[in-house]
């Protein structure tokens, strides 16, 4: 198709059929890799290994190279699966360029994403489903306003993310001012009521995590009634405003390192982050598996709703909440809540998402482990108290992969210095070796310990008795099911 965006298909694919066709001789080339590292180390004989790389030390033991399924022979898959992506991504782009000679504006950031390249037809039906649907209502007696935008939510959500954005951008002012219009209504009965919130939750969620970032930053400004960002405001601090924040979501490594990763700010949410962190120590892989960074930037982060009525033992449902990197900043932009430490993002990210799953950051000052736990998780979790948890009984919990948190009782500073009243802390470790036994804690400050006024230690050990003494309940959960 020629030349678009700098981009040339035609060689471009060409390039991706030249990957495929080298494949199959990636695992010749490693099998002959294999058999000169095992005629190596018999020339040696132990004295010394024939390579120190992790990498090529696993294949010195193969017996049949040419059969070598694992690392590095997986880069015939890899090339595969790298080729089979460019040709999606270029079928993509020239479906882009021919809507776009058709008239249709679509964000550049997604030009050259991988996925099914749009259709016009499902552009078109979209838009003709919004006329007839958007003033749909649940009828005269139980009057629905917000039936309609309901619908078109559930039509809009089976296209693509370019479709999507297409759809958008092809709206009329008047197209517009009517979702607009329709978000904000919602049930009422003889005319009196709130609009749908978790309507509006949707439309935001499907918005933020498709649209290209032009197309989102005009959607932003026209769909005002839809709730973009949480309330940043607390009893804390106020005159606070959005900023976007360049970060990665994880460090070098591209590991959780929660001493340096996480830092409470100035929102009272020592409980929920104690519960991100005592799930993250047991299960490092659960916080990856929890936040997907979308193909636009923004990030989506399941967390789980409570079952109503909340009865004990019941899983909570999924919830997904898409945010993107603006977090709320002072006036010098400092990060006020959660920080991102060497410009690691996760735990702000986290918090972010649940701050808009609650309805504010104002709404999540306050609470306790075993809420928390429950809605990262989504898992039933148990409240008590130390009287009846000892450390043996905890260190068997966390044996079994279970997340556990210590809320402090008050005044706790004028007994230990080193801990903080009616704090949340999660528990690193238990030795029922020691004598006493002993249980470590981590505190959510985090780095931002050492900067308290009286300072306390990030990380505190204290007795079997001592843990009796200072905390007053235990909440404990698994992280997976």
């Amino acid at each position: 198709m020629g030349d678009f965006h700098g981009f040339d298909t035609a060689k471009i694919r060409t390039m991706a059929g030249d990957m495929k066709n080298a494949g199959p001789g990636a695992r010749t080339l490693h099998g002959e890799l294999a058999s000169v590292l095992r005629d190596a180390q018999a020339l040696l004989k132990g004295a010394q290994p024939a390579s120190k790389s992790p990498v090529l030390e696993a294949l010195i033991p193969q017996v049949l190279p040419l059969l070598y399924a694992g690392l590095p022979a997986s880069l015939h898959a890899e090339l595969d699966t790298t080729a089979d992506s460019i040709r999606r991504r270029c079928a993509q782009l020239d479906r882009v360029h021919t809507l776009e000679e058709q008239g249709y504006s679509i964000d550049p950031g997604l030009d050259f994403d991988d996925e099914k390249a749009p259709d016009k037809k499902n552009i078109d039906d979209a838009l003709a489903y919004f006329d007839d649907h958007i003033d749909d209502s649940g009828g005269f007696l139980w009057e629905n306003s917000a039936q309609g935008a309901k619908e078109v939510l559930k039509r809009f959500s089976s296209l693509t993310p370019t479709e999507l954005d297409a759809v958008m951008s092809r709206m009329s002012v008047d197209q517009l001012k009517k979702l607009n219009a329709q978000v904000g209504e919602g049930s009422t009965f003889w005319g009196a009521g709130d609009s749908d919130g978790t309507v509006k939750a949707q439309w935001v969620n499907l918005l933020t995590s498709e649209l290209g970032p032009t197309t989102l930053a005009r959607m932003q400004s026209t769909l005002t009634h839809l709730p973009w960002q949480p309330n940043l405001h607390t009893d804390y601090v106020k005159n606070l405003k959005y900023q976007a924040i360049d970060g990665t979501l994880y460090g070098p490594s591209g590991d959780i390192d929660l001493p340096k990763d996480m830092s409470q700010g100035d929102d009272g949410d020592c409980w929920f982050l104690a519960s991100l962190a005592a799930v993250s120590a047991r299960d490092p892989g659960f916080v990856r598996d929890h936040i997907k960074v979308n193909p636009n930037g923004t990030y989506t982060v399941t967390l789980y709703r409570a079952p109503v009525p909340n009865i004990d033992g019941l899983t909570g449902q999924p919830v997904e909440v898409t945010v993107d990197n603006q977090l709320p900043v002072d006036h010098s932009g400092k990060p006020v809540y959660a920080p991102t430490p060497d410009n690691v993002m996760w735990v702000a990210i986290y918090e972010k998402a649940y701050a808009q799953f609650s309805g504010g950051y104002q709404n999540i000052s306050g609470g306790l482990g075993d809420q928390g736990m429950h809605e990262i998780t989504g898992l039933p979790t148990t409240l008590t108290t130390p009287g009846s948890m000892s450390l043996a009984d905890m260190n068997q919990k966390i044996k079994e992969g279970h997340a556990v948190t210590v809320d402090s009782v008050p005044h706790l500073n004028s007994v230990d210095d080193r801990l903080v009243g009616e704090h949340e802390y999660s528990v690193q470790s238990v030795n029922t070796e020691a004598h006493p036994p002993t249980i470590t804690l981590f505190n959510p400050w985090g780095r931002n310990s050492e900067k308290m006024n009286p300072p306390v230690p990030a990380t505190v050990t204290v007795t079997e008795s001592q843990y009796q003494q200072y905390f007053r309940e235990v909440s404990s959960t698994k992280t997976r099911a």
